[in-house]
């Protein structure tokens, strides 16, 4: 079995899942907020890669 994995971008995060817990919708300031965040991230070398599921991931 082949695992594929997505690197976001700050060009693509607005339209990809980031396996946030906090995902669902009474929590979507929340989830914004990390989106934010991670875009401002990105520009300090950040590299956030998931796997290619939608599904609840920690590491």
């Amino acid at each position: 079995m082949e695992t594929n994995f997505i690197t976001l971008t700050k060009e693509t995060i607005a339209t990809e899942h980031i396996c946030c817990a906090f995902s669902d919708k009474k929590c979507k300031a929340g989830y914004e907020l990390k989106k934010d965040w991670l875009k401002k991230e990105f520009d300090n070398g950040y590299v956030f890669r998931r796997i290619d599921e939608r599904a609840k991931v920690f590491i």
